[in-house]
């Protein structure tokens, strides 16, 4: 039985507190799922044994087995096939044009909310300040890191995409300091790879900066600091609109904070296109 029903079927038989674990676990599920019982137990406000006979008590034999239970029911949820179902069955093709405008730019409105400016301006200072820039991802959020890591290497000339999918990165990995950064691209399903690749880099000192689409996410544990962009669609597709718009702010405040070496950056790489004629001139 999926643990978050188990839990709801054997409501009536538990004690006040663990009804009140229960009540916290229902409400937010998705974190609990990469929360340690101690974790647990501080958020609601009961002890540890509480929660293990709280386990035992609805059928489990204990807190690690309800996790494993409580894993494969998020991974579930956001299976591609869940998405696109559940999506066709509330969205009437006449409709779906301005439900896509609504839905994103309520995620767009959601980042900004989520994103404090402080964070975007540590975000900013972090690169600018940083000898090396590394940005990686993998699948849908490739699309983001390279968005990132071409324009910052645009503006300052020392960023580079490290795709983690590609074991190449340990040639990357072992040069790194805690003078350099690494900005992880994240969108569920997590992909293994990205927590290899981070917890190597995390021994090396490097900061880490993530962005991410839940508070949930694997990755953000792992993150100096951490930027949240839902990725809803009318599909079954991670999007990145928001991400990317999150991403444009600071590639921005990137060139705003850096002009004077941007200014000379473009100067030179403008003078060498056109040494090559690189660019499609218009007759008259």
């Amino acid at each position: 039985m999926n643990p978050l029903k188990r839990l709801k079927s054997k409501g009536s038989s538990l004690t006040k507190s663990q009804k009140l674990v229960v009540d916290y676990i229902l409400n937010h599920y998705q974190e609990v799922g990469f929360m340690t019982i101690e974790q647990l137990s501080k958020n609601v406000g009961i002890s540890p044994t509480t929660i293990m006979r709280l386990m035992v008590n609805v059928g489990f034999s204990g807190y690690s087995e309800f996790q494993r239970h409580l894993h494969a029911t998020l991974k579930e949820e956001t299976s591609l096939q869940s998405k696109l179902m559940y999506n066709l069955s509330i969205i009437s093709k006449n409709e779906s044009w301005t439900h896509h405008y609504d839905l994103h730019m309520k995620q767009i409105e959601k980042a900004i909310e989520d994103n404090s400016e402080d964070h975007l301006i540590q975000v900013v200072q972090m690169i600018s300040e940083a000898d090396n820039i590394y940005c990686t991802s993998v699948r849908a959020g490739l699309p983001v890191a390279h968005y990132l890591s071409q324009n910052i290497n645009r503006v300052l000339g020392n960023t580079r995409l490290s795709l983690a999918d590609s074991s190449d990165w340990a040639d990357d990995v072992i040069s790194y300091s805690e003078k350099d950064v690494l900005i992880v691209v994240s969108f569920s399903r997590y992909g293994r790879r990205i927590i290899d690749y981070v917890e190597q880099a995390k021994k090396r000192k490097v900061k880490v900066i993530v962005l991410t689409d839940k508070f949930s996410s694997p990755v953000i544990p792992y993150g100096d600091v951490t930027l949240v962009c839902p990725t809803n669609s009318i599909a079954s597709h991670n999007s990145i609109v928001s991400a990317i718009f999150v991403s444009d702010y600071i590639i921005s405040q990137l060139s705003i904070l850096n002009q004077e070496v941007l200014a000379g950056r473009l100067t030179e790489i403008d003078s060498m296109l056109k040494e090559i004629d690189y660019h499609v001139n218009k007759k008259d």
